[in-house]
């Protein structure tokens, strides 16, 4: 509890992602992996492999982007860092030891972002005001160099949990919240198919609860029914073993990975209703 309290301290992140949730959910994520790592093992090499894969197809190996540092573990740096001349990792919370492991590729930069657009706003929402609208635009304004590849990594299906609870617990209903998360995945979704360079993306599909015996209990969508682009490649991930979550259960997840065509394509995310 000490070691989470002091990594939490020294994660980076705004007053509006803090007030959110966004520190602790980042500790979280670094405190089950280190319970888990060799139950997890699988799914970031997966997830490692199907990134180098999709910058395989980049004319130009100037700037990359990717999408959700997390813990580092999914993610390449070592051979990206050589691929390309600039690389640029974005999350909403940095991790004191995600800080320190870059430094050891000078041209790898870890930046606070919000790829959403909405958590600043949305800190000060109060019911009865307008919800913030999710832009597709957000992750244009991210750097002022476009990239020539983007790469979004076991984020798509977090982005709307700390969104919904917050407004949940200032009062809307389950119904209205989850059509506002379903505004933020599509529009993460369709940012994504504006970048007219090679795109990647490895996305949770499914949840799906398994008791003792090993059947299935629940299976429901990651993503709230939003559709996902057709995978090149699946896998499952046991996110919690039976025994974090509770002694009975574990929750596997179903990953799906793709790479995007993204010539031409335009879109208009709806507006979220109260």
């Amino acid at each position: 509890m000490l070691a989470e309290l002091l990594i939490w301290a020294g994660t980076q992140a705004t007053r509006p992602a803090r007030q959110l949730g966004y520190a602790k959910a980042a500790v979280s994520l670094w405190s089950r992996r280190r319970r888990w790592a060799r139950e997890w093992a699988e799914h970031e090499a997966n997830t490692r492999d199907f990134a180098l894969m999709t910058v395989g197809a980049c004319r130009r190996r100037d700037t990359l982007w990717l999408l959700g540092a997390g813990t580092l573990a999914d993610l390449p740096l070592a051979e990206l860092s050589a691929l390309f001349r600039h690389v640029l990792v974005f999350d909403i919370a940095l991790l004191p030891q995600a800080r320190a492991a870059v430094k050891r590729w000078p041209n790898v930069e870890l930046r606070l972002a919000d790829v959403t657009g909405i958590v600043g706003p949305l800190s000060e929402w109060r019911l009865g005001m307008p919800l913030p609208i999710p832009s597709i635009e957000a992750m244009r304004d991210l750097d002022p160099v476009p990239p020539d590849c983007v790469l979004s990594l076991n984020l798509l299906s977090q982005l709307p949990l700390l969104p919904m609870d917050y407004v949940q617990r200032q009062g809307l209903t389950v119904q209205a919240a989850e059509t506002f998360g379903r505004a933020i995945l599509q529009a993460h979704l369709h940012g994504l198919l504006g970048f007219d360079c090679p795109v990647g993306l490895v996305a949770d599909a499914r949840r799906i609860w398994r008791n003792r015996a090993g059947e299935v209990v629940l299976s429901e969508s990651a993503v709230l029914d939003v559709s996902l682009p057709a995978p090149e490649k699946s896998w499952f991930w046991p996110v919690a073993p039976r025994g974090e979550i509770d002694n009975e259960t574990g929750l596997e997840i179903g990953v799906e990975a793709s790479r995007l065509n993204t010539a031409g394509v335009t879109f208009s995310p709806p507006a979220p209703t109260q």
